[in-house]
């Protein structure tokens, strides 16, 4: 899919406001992620195999989840670490909270055509958090017809 710098740019502002979102729900952008990953695996996790998945450091990785440990948002258990019923229940609040956020900073932008486009998939629950990830991971892309 061809994104162009304006696209990359509103990705970037909506990171903001996920980033916004995590922040007033006492998490770190980085603990948001991991507390995901943990919802994701349903079961323990190794910090190897989370750091893995998040294409991050190890020690950051290990922090990261020692800070969710401490809030009682993960349990360590011997196999790994694992997501707490809060911790399941906090990390969908904070998702229903970004969506929500993410569409009604969308809606006060001017309407160009991506703002459309990204405005028709976020009221059809096509765009969420989970796909500004993955399109901020993604960086921009060539246009396709230009070869």
């Amino acid at each position: 899919m061809y994104r162009s710098d304006e696209d990359i740019a509103l990705l970037g502002e909506l990171a903001a406001v996920l980033d916004q979102t995590v922040a007033a729900g006492g998490l770190t952008a980085g603990s948001y992620l991991v507390l995901r990953e943990l919802v994701r695996a349903d079961g323990p996790v190794a910090v190897v195999e989370l750091a893995a998945a998040l294409g991050a450091d190890g020690d950051e990785v290990a922090g990261l989840a020692g800070r969710l440990v401490q809030d009682e948002l993960a349990e360590v258990r011997p196999n790994g670490i694992a997501v707490t019923v809060p911790g399941r229940e906090r990390a969908s609040r904070l998702e229903d909270e970004a969506n929500d956020a993410m569409r009604a900073y969308v809606m006060e932008r001017p309407h160009s055509a991506t703002v459309y486009g990204l405005v028709a998939s976020m009221r059809a629950g096509r765009f969420t958090v989970e796909d500004l990830i993955e399109f901020i991971s993604e960086g921009p892309t060539e246009d396709d017809d230009e070869d």
